[in-house]
């Protein structure tokens, strides 16, 4: 792999669908911080690579964004999700700069491959707001997760959880 030049050749060799996963391995140890993220919304990041991307700890602009992009991609594995899931309790409210916070617990709470139990222990943190709950109430496509947020003590969320529950089990039934 040649040296870049700068900032910005890093970012586009990270965003160019035809870097290859050997080459997104290196540009996920960038210094720069959106270079990581792109690697995060490559189409083929290697999952062991969205693992070793995810932050340790989620409160920063940075950290949420990268959680985000994390839990947006189709490839990421289960550990990973649930380390997410785990880091994300602290940004899950109405408080400033969660933006991609929010993003990400919405994300992680559709993921297919993110456990059960890791989106149980989200659910049920008291530092995520009822708020946050009824916009995964409102958005989720997995039906085991309406089932947890029907034991919400918010009954706004779990009213909204209900209403939804019918309409994932109908598409369920259909495909």
């Amino acid at each position: 792999m040649r040296p870049y030049r700068g900032p910005k050749e890093v970012l586009d060799a990270a965003r160019d669908p035809t870097t290859g996963p050997e080459a997104l391995r290196r540009l996920a140890a960038s210094v720069y911080s959106f270079v990581q993220v792109a690697v995060a919304r490559h189409p083929a990041v290697e999952p062991t690579v969205l693992l070793a991307l995810v932050p340790a700890q989620i409160v920063t602009v940075h950290e949420q964004e990268l959680a985000a992009a994390i839990a947006e991609h189709p490839a990421a594995p289960a550990e990973a999700l649930a380390q997410v899931a785990a880091r994300l309790p602290p940004v899950l409210n109405r408080g400033r700069n969660t933006f991609w916070g929010n993003r990400a617990g919405l994300a992680v709470c559709r993921h297919p491959a993110t456990p059960l139990a890791a989106l149980e222990r989200l659910l049920t943190d008291r530092r995520v707001t009822s708020q946050v709950r009824r916009r995964i109430a409102s958005t989720t496509t997995r039906p085991d997760v309406l089932v947890l947020l029907l034991r919400d003590p918010s009954s706004v969320v779990r009213r909204r959880a209900a209403q939804r529950q019918p309409m994932l089990t109908l598409s369920d039934d259909s495909a």
